[in-house]
């Protein structure tokens, strides 16, 4: 997510670059808030005493939210606040998909900018190796896209015979990953490399080699996956960790009672806050902040995250046992 903000003004200006950015813009957007951005508004004109629809226009409109959902995209529903002059102020959806730029003007809490802030790091990098059986090719793809390298598999007969070689060799690469890693082609090339791999990997089908089919694979949103699922994999560890410390009677609280009395007195180290509830636990979540407690938003939209939620959506790890 690109963002940056105007303090004097309470102005936040967003361009959500995934899907997760507009999940998190989804809590974040509240109604009242005022939201500017460019949109397609029905042009009518007038027959007798009749206003007609005769087609459509990009405008930069500000709406007063009244309604927030999210499907395909985000939409954003209200009364239009500002507008070009020829813009009948009535009711408007704006429809907000990644890669637009949106400015929000409402009262931020401290936890809706440290989850901004946290989505505006860097995306975790991704290894990403493209191939068929000629040949090959690694790329890196983070808030960037590096080319690292090329593989020949040879020409005509020697295909067959330089393949032990030619998968050995890109193989030899891959193991050495410190990231994730994708492998991604067409025919099968693909499964004879995996053979020779000591590493999980995620693998996907592109009609391309090249950087056509890494185009394809980031297009079909492949890549987005993989680091959604990395975001999961850590949600999902510091939720059975707090299982586990529920379990032995440890240094775990949860509920909304409990929880508080522990955030009260300091004693939390990691504050977990269901998506369903956050809301509602505003004003825990600011308090814990302000104690210096780390305050995670878990994802109701996978297992762990069910789990917290039948706890009550409100859990904390502690710093010692009370």
């Amino acid at each position: 997510m690109k963002s940056s903000f105007d303090p004097k003004t309470d102005v936040g200006r967003i361009t959500p670059e995934n899907m997760d950015d507009l999940f998190l813009l989804k809590d974040i957007i509240t109604p009242g808030s005022l939201v500017k951005s460019k949109t397609q508004r029905s042009i009518q004109v007038k027959r007798g005493d009749e206003k007609v629809k005769v087609g459509k226009r990009t405008v930069i409109l500000t709406i007063i939210v009244d309604k927030v959902e999210l499907s395909d995209k985000l939409r954003l529903g209200g009364r239009i606040a500002e507008a070009p002059e020829d813009i009948e102020k009535g009711h408007h959806t704006l429809g907000i998909e990644p890669g637009m730029y949106l400015e929000i003007k409402k009262d931020w809490k401290a936890w809706e900018l440290n989850k901004i802030k946290i989505a505006k790091k860097k995306q975790e990098p991704v290894l990403i190796c493209i191939l068929d059986e000629r040949e090959a090719d690694l790329y890196e793809v983070g808030s960037k896209t590096s080319h690292l390298g090329h593989f020949s598999g040879g020409v005509g007969k020697s295909v067959e015979q330089k393949a032990p070689e030619y998968y050995s060799k890109i193989a030899t690469e891959l193991n050495k990953a410190e990231m994730k890693v994708i492998v991604a082609g067409p025919g099968f090339a693909k499964e004879n490399l995996v053979k020779h791999l000591k590493i999980k990997i995620m693998t996907d089908s592109v009609s391309h080699s090249g950087e056509v089919g890494l185009q394809e694979l980031i297009n079909r949103g492949t890549i987005e996956k993989v680091v959604i699922s990395s975001r999961i994999t850590e949600e999902t560890l510091i939720v059975e960790k707090l299982l586990a410390e529920i379990m032995k009677d440890g240094k775990a609280v949860y509920g909304v009672n409990e929880t508080k009395s522990a955030i009260e007195v300091g004693a939390i180290e990691i504050l977990l806050i269901s998506d369903m509830k956050v809301r509602e636990m505003e004003d825990l979540m600011e308090l814990a902040d302000k104690l210096k407690s780390k305050v995670m938003i878990i994802s109701s939209r996978h297992q762990a995250g069910e789990k917290l939620l039948n706890l009550g959506g409100i859990a904390g790890l502690l710093r010692y046992k009370i």
